[in-house]
C-alpha cells in the first residue's frame, strides 16, 4: 500500500463526505428539526466523522503517516467510538420514527446507552492495563479488536431490526409498514459493508456502501413526505392529483370516485380543541382504511384537505 492507495481511498471518502454534507445541509434548511430528524442528522455527522478518521488511517496504511503506536491507537480507537455512535444514533432514530415509548424515559435512554459506554470504556481500560491486549508488539491490530469493535454496534443493529420488523407487523398502515422495514434493514446493510471492508481493505466499500444507502433512504423518506399526509398517513392532495393524472390516460377503465367529510367537524375543533379534531381525523382515516381493504378492486384512499377524504375505485365488481 502506497501513495496511490492513499489518494484513491482519500478521494473516495472525501466524495462521500461531500454527499453527506449536502444531505445534512438540505435537511437542516428544509425540514423541521423534530426529534427523529435530530437523530438522523446526528447519524450523518457521525458518518462524516468516521470517514474523516478513516482517511487518517489510510494515510498510516499508505505510509503518508508513520506507523507509530500512537497513530494506530488514535485512529482505530476513534473509528471504534464513532461506529458505536453511528449505530446508537440510528437506533434512537428508529425509536423516534416508530414512536417507541422508552425514548421518553431518561432512565431507559441511559440504559440503552450503556452498551456503547461499556464497550468504549472496556477498550480504553484494557489498553491502559495491557497495551498489547488489542495491538501487538509490531503495531498491528490483533484478533481481539474486531469482535470488541462490533459488539455494541451489533446489539443496536439487531435490536433496531427486530423492533422495526415487529412494528411493521403490528401496524395497519401499508405506508408505515414499508417505512419501518426500510429503517430496520438500513443498519443491517451498514454492518454488511463493514464486514466487507474488513476483508477487502484495498477497496473503500464501507464509505461507498453506507453513503449510497443513506442517500437512498433520504430520497425515499423525502418522497414519503411529499406524497403522504403527515397526520393521517393517507395520500395527500398532491398524490391524489398525480394519481388522477395517471388514470386520465387509462382506456377502457371504469372509475368511481367517492368523497366524504366529517359532520360538524368545525364544532369539534371549536368545542374540544384542535387536538381532539386531529384525533377525529385519525379515527376516520383508520376506518376508511379498513373499508378500502374490504373492497374487491384497486382502491386509492387520500385526504383531500381539512376533513374531506376521497376514495377512487377502478373497475369495481
Amino acid at each position: 500500500m502506497g501513495l496511490e492507495y492513499f489518494i484513491f481511498y482519500a478521494e473516495a471518502n472525501l466524495i462521500c463526505i461531500l454527499i453527506l454534507l449536502m444531505i445534512l445541509i438540505n435537511d437542516r434548511i428544509h425540514r423541521a428539526q423534530e426529534e427523529k430528524q435530530i437523530c438522523f442528522n446526528r447519524t450523518i455527522i457521525a458518518f462524516i466523522l468516521y470517514f474523516s478518521s478513516d482517511i487518517g488511517w489510510a494515510a498510516v496504511l499508505g505510509g503518508q503517516l508513520p506507523r507509530t503506536r500512537a497513530f494506530v491507537v488514535l485512529f482505530n480507537l476513534t473509528n471504534y467510538v464513532i461506529l458505536s455512535l453511528i449505530t446508537f444514533e440510528w437506533f434512537m432514530f428508529m425509536a423516534a420514527s416508530e414512536k417507541m415509548p422508552f425514548r421518553k424515559d431518561r432512565t431507559k435512554r441511559m440504559l440503552w446507552r450503556l452498551p456503547m459506554i461499556v464497550s468504549i470504556l472496556f477498550l480504553i481500560i484494557s489498553y491502559a492495563l495491557n497495551p498489547y491486549f488489542w495491538i501487538n508488539e509490531n503495531g498491528d491490530l490483533n484478533s481481539l479488536y474486531f469482535p470488541c469493535m462490533i459488539a455494541a454496534p451489533v446489539l443496536y443493529v439487531l435490536t433496531s431490526f427486530v423492533f422495526s420488523i415487529v412494528n411493521a407487523i403490528k401496524t395497519e398502515s401499508e405506508e408505515d409498514r414499508k417505512y419501518y422495514r426500510l429503517i430496520g434493514t438500513f443498519p443491517i446493510g451498514v454492518m454488511a459493508f463493514g464486514l466487507i471492508q474488513v476483508y477487502s481493505l484495498n477497496a473503500p466499500t464501507f464509505c461507498f456502501g453506507c453513503t449510497f444507502m443513506l442517500l437512498f433512504f433520504y430520497i425515499q423518506d423525502t418522497q414519503r413526505l411529499i406524497s403522504v399526509d403527515a397526520l393521517t398517513r393517507l395520500n395527500n392532495r398532491g398524490q391524489i392529483n398525480r394519481y388522477m393524472e395517471q388514470l386520465h390516460y387509462r382506456e377502457n377503465s371504469r372509475i368511481f370516485i367517492m368523497m366524504t367529510d366529517i359532520d360538524r367537524f368545525k364544532q369539534i375543533n371549536d368545542t374540544y380543541g384542535h387536538a381532539e379534531g386531529d384525533r377525529a381525523l385519525i379515527i376516520v382515516s383508520e376506518t376508511l382504511k379498513r373499508v378500502c381493504e374490504g373492497i374487491k378492486a384497486p382502491a386509492f384512499l387520500g385526504r383531500y384537505g381539512g376533513d374531506e377524504f376521497i376514495i377512487i375505485i377502478q373497475n369495481p365488481e
